[in-house]
């Protein structure tokens, strides 16, 4: 079974085409998220300011942490997130070769590229070198998938 893709790929989502209960949901989301980081470090917040207040470096008002305890908590995480580490470094050296490969990667001399983009896109050649000397430009596409205005911005 072939998938087709639709002609204007990828989607582009305006600012004025987002709903109202989107960008409420992604308020209450970043909201949230800040409050549970915010909840979650709270005490290690408090530690620093009292470590850093006066009587500079000296714990006043909150006892010294027992890191032993802390540790024996977060070992089991961290020797697995060290596991995964290392099966990711592992997994990226095995395929570097096919991941360095560069057999699927279009790759044209100069003039043959600039010839595509005359053909497909409707411009110049000049014009594409003209475009790298500036550092951005706005390019308006029509329906067809054809430039038809660049503004150097």
């Amino acid at each position: 079974m072939s998938r087709i893709l639709p002609s204007n790929w990828p989607p582009i989502i305006n600012s004025d085409a987002v709903s109202i209960w989107i960008r409420l949901r992604d308020i209450v989301l970043t909201v949230g998220a800040w409050l549970i980081i915010g909840l979650t470090i709270h005490n290690l917040l408090w530690l620093v300011f009292d470590y850093l207040s006066d009587p500079i470096f000296q714990l006043t008002t909150i006892a010294p942490p027992n890191w032993s305890a802390i540790w024996r908590k977060m070992s089991g995480f961290i020797y697995i997130a060290l596991g995964l580490i290392a099966w990711i470094c592992l997994l990226a050296s095995l395929r570097s070769s096919l991941i360095n490969n560069t057999q699927f990667i279009k790759t044209l001399p100069a003039a043959v590229e600039m010839r595509e983009l005359e053909i497909e896109l409707g411009v110049l050649p000049e014009d594409v070198e003209h475009w790298h000397e500036l550092r951005t430009v706005q390019v308006f596409i029509n329906s067809d998938n054809r430039v038809y205005k660049i503004i150097p911005s």
